[in-house]
């Protein structure tokens, strides 16, 4: 029995330890995300010296602190480098400064976010840039068609490693595809008569992309194994206390009878 004790101490214990890692990481992604806009508010205001070393402190956080898949290393690398080498430029492009960090912010986030990324809010505006490509095609605009689909791609190019992220990759790759198909393709589609059932679909798996991005996230599967784990242990050691419980209660019956025999 005292070693039934002892498992059941140990088990409780390792979960204590484990939720106290979790709260102690729920921290550290916290204080990242008030770093990261303490970052974007500091380049606002030209403040581009204050917002580098921001900037190294949330990567120098990263890379103490969390294990991630080699996508994301890679990801929020790159963006890293691209927002410090924009912050190191002889004549600093403020627009340029706040276009990466913002693209790091939300790649941040993705790496963190389970459920309602912050890649998803930008649904409307994405939308809503594709929405007046298609317009231009409507009213035959052909001046104002490439230049909508080039405010679009913009849009596009910034929350797209995010959703590389947090998206299956076939279904972005397919998205991904449409989109450059359109952009290499986009004065013979202009003159075609099915370019605007090509844009049609595009504007469909956009908002697929969409309403996966913000679908309420499942457990982790970490965390769900865990859960089997633990519980299946709790279980194995119920299920023997409960067998020796029940020997014991046979063998007393079993003594009672042996006793009234004699």
């Amino acid at each position: 029995m005292k070693q039934i004790l002892a498992l059941i101490i140990f088990i409780f214990a390792n979960i204590s330890i484990l939720n106290f890692s979790v709260s102690a990481q729920e921290i550290n992604v916290n204080y990242i995300n008030q770093l990261a806009d303490e970052a974007l508010n500091y380049a606002k205001t030209n403040r581009f010296e204050e917002t580098k070393n921001v900037v190294q402190t949330i990567n120098n956080i990263l890379n103490s602190n969390f294990i991630f898949t080699a996508d994301e290393i890679r990801t929020l690398q790159s963006s890293y480098n691209e927002t410090i080498r924009s912050l190191e430029e002889s004549s600093i492009n403020k627009q340029l400064v706040l276009r990466n960090l913002t693209k790091y912010r939300l790649i941040v986030d993705a790496v963190f976010t389970e459920y309602m990324p912050l890649w998803s809010e930008m649904e409307e505006p994405v939308l809503t840039a594709f929405q007046s490509v298609k317009d231009a095609y409507h009213d035959e605009n052909n001046e104002r068609f490439i230049s909508e689909l080039k405010d679009f791609l913009s849009i596009y190019d910034l929350i797209y490693p995010s959703i590389v992220l947090d998206l299956p990759i076939k279904k972005v790759q397919k998205v991904d595809a449409q989109i450059e198909y359109l952009e290499q393709n986009a004065e013979r589609l202009f003159m075609s008569e099915r370019g605007m059932e090509t844009m049609e679909a595009i504007q469909t798996d956009l908002q697929s992309l969409f309403e996966e991005g913000s679908d309420e996230d499942e457990a982790d599967p970490s965390l769900w194994w865990v859960i089997i784990s633990t519980g299946g242990i709790i279980v194995l050691t119920l299920s023997y206390v409960g067998w020796r419980k029940y020997k014991a209660e046979k063998e007393k019956q079993y003594r009672y009878k042996k006793e009234q025999k004699n």
